[in-house]
């Protein structure tokens, strides 16, 4: 190929370089603000939770039936249990059994009939709630819901949740577990307001797409491996257009701010679009795997008959200011976690003895933590209880568990602590425990977030110049 076809090639490929990026950016480039306004919404107003104060207070001391009724699934011989769990949901005493295989359910102790939680006695939680949280008027019941805007992504919502709604300034939406008579999800008028504008653009998390699971997810891998493309591109055309002296550019106004704010910015954005890409786990690359991770690793499980005889004994004892037990496992040893109406908790063995979790009971792998660490630590939407027990298996799994109960947490395997440094720590910029503080996240993060929203809002400018007007031929060599 002699010298000028080849210089001929060169301009070809640069010009379709530059054209590509130029209007592939208009259209990704929207979406790629978004993600980055959103993100800012996010650092501060993340996903509607409940309020765990109020949360907590939605069970009143247990009043527990003279006897046990007979319990059709506590009998049968083949059946193991994971955990159980008693508490009062509105005027019902309410067992829920969680078996080795099969879904979780719940057991009316007034019946011993299995089913879920009454909606009158569910309403009882979600009035109790909106009380806590300073909303006084009626509870309006709308029946059960699998997959309202709100719940999509709470565990537990194939199961349905009961949803009541309280009219008023605040418009309350409260959701609750017919298993358990638990608060799963609330939300009102200001955080529904801040999910539209935070989390749902930034997660593309409306409910018409978010219900098909299979539809979303390569929604979000198609349009994230676009963006990435896009910064590629505009780095590399970055590179080719940059001077060695100042202002190191040779464009003006916006051009210039694309230019060097895309030489400043580009590979930030580059790693927060490529991790988001990477949270949905194209290939399986960090895929955990559930036996890896399942308590009964430590726990063990339990037959019926035990549950049965366990149960009979707090029937006997009769307390009366207990609003929450729970069965905790440790190598198949039952032991219960008590919390009282004074929210004060305590671990109980199978007697109701008093039984405070020793390390010398968990081995030798034991490590006893008062502040988090690489794994285990605060995120906006779940606040980690302390101190913890942590425990490392010989796969390299780690589990954390309550110092008090001995519940079992959290649990990471190595495809888990993989994508803790290389996907969500990248994405989240909180890979070192200072860059969680408030302060960090005002000071660093949000001007980070600037910085990369300017790269791609004046993209955008300058495509709509290049829509509104056909450019001369001699500005072929711009962005």
């Amino acid at each position: 190929m002699t010298p000028p076809a080849r210089s001929g090639l060169r301009k070809r490929l640069l010009r379709t370089l530059y054209v590509t990026h130029r209007w592939l950016g208009i259209g990704i480039g929207l979406l790629m603000t978004s993600w980055c306004l959103s993100g800012m919404v996010m650092l501060w107003r993340p996903w509607p939770i409940p309020d765990p104060a109020a949360g907590q207070g939605v069970h009143g001391p247990l009043h527990l039936p003279a006897q046990l009724p007979p319990i059709a699934a506590l009998t049968e011989p083949e059946e193991r249990f994971q955990s159980f769990r008693l508490g009062m949901t509105g005027e019902a005493p309410v067992l829920t059994l969680v078996p080795v295989a099969g879904a979780p359910f719940a057991v009316d102790l007034r019946t011993g009939q299995r089913g879920g939680i009454a909606p009158e006695d569910a309403g009882a939680s979600a009035q109790a709630y909106a009380a806590a949280v300073g909303v006084q008027e009626r509870r309006a019941f709308e029946g059960t819901t699998t997959d309202d805007q709100w719940v999509l992504d709470t565990p537990g919502r194939m199961g349905g949740f009961e949803r009541f709604r309280f009219p008023g300034p605040r418009h309350l939406v409260v959701y609750v577990s017919p298993l358990t008579g638990d608060v799963t999800q609330a939300t009102d008028t200001t955080s529904r307001a801040w999910a539209w504008v935070g989390a749902i653009p930034h997660w593309l998390y409306p409910a018409a797409l978010r219900r098909h699971p299979p539809a979303w997810k390569w929604t979000v891998i198609i349009l994230s491996g676009t963006g990435m493309f896009l910064t590629v591109t505009g780095l590399v055309v970055g590179l080719l257009r940059l001077r060695k002296r100042w202002p190191f550019s040779h464009y003006h106004r916006w051009h210039l701010v694309h230019h060097l704010g895309g030489l400043v910015f580009g590979l930030l954005a580059l790693s927060w679009i490529a991790t988001g890409f990477l949270t949905m786990n194209p290939g399986g690359a960090f895929e955990s795997r559930k036996e890896t991770l399942a308590p009964l690793h430590v726990t063990g499980s339990m037959t019926g008959r035990e549950v049965f005889a366990v149960l009979d004994r707090v029937l006997r004892a009769s307390p009366a200011d207990w609003t929450d037990v729970r069965s905790v496992l440790l190598n198949g040893r039952i032991f219960l976690a008590v919390t009282a109406r004074d929210r004060h908790r305590q671990r109980l063995d199978a007697s109701l003895s008093p039984a405070p979790l020793a390390k010398e009971a968990l081995g030798q792998s034991a490590l006893l933590l008062t502040e988090p660490d690489q794994y285990y630590f605060d995120r906006p939407l779940r606040k980690r209880p302390f101190p913890v027990f942590r425990l490392s298996t010989t796969d390299g799994t780690l589990f954390y568990l309550d110092a008090c109960s001995g519940e079992v947490l959290a649990a990471f395997d190595r495809p888990a602590r993989q994508s803790r440094w290389m996907v969500y720590g990248l994405h989240d910029m909180d890979v070192l425990s200072w860059l969680r503080t408030p302060t960090a996240r005002l000071m660093i993060v949000f001007p980070c977030l600037c910085g990369v929203c300017l790269i791609f809002l004046s993209g955008i400018v300058i495509g709509v110049k290049y829509l509104r007007a056909e450019p001369p031929r001699n500005r072929s060599g711009r962005m």
